[in-house]
Parts: structure tokens; sequence; C-alpha cells
């Protein structure tokens, strides 16, 4: 046979070939995910970046600590380090609103600041599709404003606040736990 016969032949199998085939999967839509920390306080549904939370455990003895605010819970040993335990709640202007044995510690090691917040329950982790977020926090109480930045809409159409770690940690009423000596 001649390269002038095996051509045609070429084109048809590959024709058949291109009409039968199917896409690779890298080809479908690919959808880009991030795995979030969900967790529920003051009524909300929040979440926060898996790569930002340090730990999630269970409520542990705190030792409390005089001339502190009274968010501060007090501080807890983790593994030989000493864990500042907030409630995260009373930070945030209200209270935690479920039994004591289903709340739970986020612990945030971040700019150098290794601190807990409890909070009324972990939901788990989930994916959510990077499409889903909105940054809009404008019809949220001034209490949560500075901390969340904006929210990752569920399947079900419910909205998860996006906790901004750094923000909290930052800021000076977070930074400021002593009680005012007048």
């Amino acid at each position: 046979m001649s390269i002038e016969n095996i051509l045609p032949v070429m084109n048809k199998l590959n024709q058949c070939f291109v009409a039968g085939s199917r896409p690779l999967p890298a080809q479908i839509d690919y959808v880009p995910l991030t795995p979030l920390i969900c967790f529920s306080v003051l009524g909300h549904d929040w979440v926060v970046p898996l790569d930002q939370v340090a730990e999630l455990i269970e409520i542990q003895d705190c030792t409390s600590l005089p001339g502190v605010k009274p968010w501060v819970i007090g501080v807890s040993n983790l593994r030989g380090k000493l864990l500042p335990v907030i409630d995260f709640a009373q930070f945030l202007g209200g209270q935690l609103s479920v039994a004591y044995r289903f709340q739970r510690i986020v612990v945030l090691d971040r700019q150098d600041t290794f601190v807990g917040l409890v909070v009324d329950a972990i939901n788990g982790m989930k994916h959510f599709n990077v499409d889903a977020h909105e940054a809009d926090n404008q019809d949220l109480s001034t209490a949560l404003r500075p901390f969340v930045q904006g929210f990752y809409r569920a399947d079900d159409g419910a909205r998860n606040l996006l906790l901004d770690p750094d923000a909290l940690i930052e800021n000076p009423l977070f930074q400021d736990v002593a009680l005012s000596s007048t």
C-alpha cells in the first residue's frame, strides 16, 4: 500500500475515534473546591478555611485568669502549650446556646497567636465551590462585620459566614483582654 491509500483510511479511523470518544475528566467542567471547617455560634453557620485551623478539640478544663474580660474563659494546657480559651459568642456580644457537653474549641494558630474559640458545635468539614463565595457582609450586625469576609452559599441556599481569623486576632478589641482598672 502506498501512503496515498493509507491517508484516507487513517482519516476515516480518526473520524470514527473522535465521534465515539468521551472527553477526559479534566475537560469536564472542573470546579475548584475549598475545604472549610463548619461550626455554629450565635445561631449562625460559620466556616473557616481548613488550613487556618490548627485543631478541633473538646472542651477542656481551664484555669481562670484574674482581671480579664468575661469572655476570656482562661488558659488550658494543650500538649505542653498554653492555650488561651475565648467564649467566641460572648466576645461577639451574645452567649453560647447549647449544653456544655456539645460545645467545642476551634484552635487557631495564626500570626504567632495560639488561641481557642469556644463554639456551640462543630458541623464537620465541607468542600465548597470557590464560586459559591460572596464577599457581601453588609447585612450583618456591626459586631460580626469586622470578622466576616463574606459567606459561602450551601447547596440548600443557607449562608455560611466566612470567619477571617487574621482580622479577629489583629482586632484591638480582641487583643484587649484586661479589665480596665477604673
